[in-house]
């Protein structure tokens, strides 16, 4: 039950790409927020904490921290609770980004930790697509690839706060690319995020020796798609296969009502991801409804604000 003299939350949503600071009331409703690029150099992790004090103190203003139920962090993972911070994340240059420390010694109110896709879940169950259902996942499709999923109402955290890390299940053995994690090859992730298509995208002209422009960003291939280019149509084909394995992977271990897709891949491009995945998605179990987030990029950061309203 949300204490109603404190029903203002700190929202804080870092990941590898951009670090989001809001302050969101019990309703989900963001009444400021910031955006900046996240930090990645300097001495150590720590650097980030700095970063993200910086920008809550921006947000927050002249008004202090008083007035709200604590500070809630998404945060790209995976994440050590115990730690309270972010361990060796493949989408961020550091090591050991330590947060919870940082930010209690700084602002002396609660503050909890989240991976940043277990924070989307918890956001579009209490703010998005997901409130009428009982059993969701949500996957991010940005930096990298990672999801959060609850299963009959109850939030899966698994043993360490990492559960439903599903950028990192096996998709591919023919081409066989590398992970960004360092600890496997095949993986969702070394394929279909934002960072990997355009390696993804090489290779594949390569093993089928197509001399083809080499673009250096996802959404370059995106806009070659919708421009009818023959190459990377073929393309999007193979991408398809593999984002209908990841899919598919998805279905199959967790039996969601809904599927939402968030993150800068999916929003930008989610109609020809899922026309071209949909096509690959095995019929085992019952197909969920899939669709793209209507919160944007807001989805974690609103489990983040979730996350502290829902402990008082």
């Amino acid at each position: 039950m949300v204490n109603k003299s404190k029903n203002l939350a700190i929202a804080v949503d870092i990941g590898g790409t951009n670090l989001r600071t809001a302050f969101v009331d019990e309703k989900g409703k963001i009444i400021a927020k910031n955006i900046v690029k996240t930090v990645r150099k300097g001495r150590s992790g720590n650097i980030v904490a700095e970063q993200a004090i910086g920008e809550i103190k921006k947000i927050i203003g002249d008004s202090g921290v008083r007035k709200y139920a604590g500070i809630g962090v998404s945060v790209a993972g995976p994440i050590d609770p115990k730690k309270g911070a972010s361990v060796n994340p493949p989408n961020m240059n550091f090591r050991f980004v330590p947060i919870v420390a940082p930010l209690k010694e700084e602002f002396r109110i609660p503050v909890y930790i989240m991976n940043d896709c277990i924070a989307g879940v918890l956001g579009e169950k209490h703010f998005g697509a997901g409130k009428k259902f009982s059993n969701l996942v949500y996957i991010t499709m940005s930096s990298g690839i990672g999801g959060g999923a609850i299963a009959n109402r109850n939030l899966l955290m698994g043993r360490g706060g990492n559960a439903a890390e599903i950028g990192h299940m096996t998709v591919d053995t023919k081409f066989d690319l590398p992970c960004s994690c360092g600890k496997g090859r095949g993986h969702w992730e070394a394929y279909a995020s934002g960072n990997s298509i355009p390696k993804f995208f090489r290779i594949w002209a390569k093993n089928c020796r197509l001399e083809a422009e080499l673009p250096s960003e996802a959404k370059a291939i995106f806009q070659a798609v919708r421009n009818k280019d023959k190459i990377t149509l073929k393309f999007m084909e193979e991408l398809g296969k593999i984002n209908g394995r990841g899919i598919s992977n998805v279905i199959a271990a967790y039996d969601p009502g809904i599927i939402i897709l968030g993150g800068a891949v999916a929003l930008s491009s989610g109609d020809l991801v899922l026309r071209y995945a949909k096509k690959n998605i095995d019929k085992f179990l019952r197909l969920p409804e899939i669709k793209i987030s209507n919160l944007g990029e807001n989805a974690p950061l609103l489990g983040a604000a979730a996350m502290v309203l829902n402990k008082q």
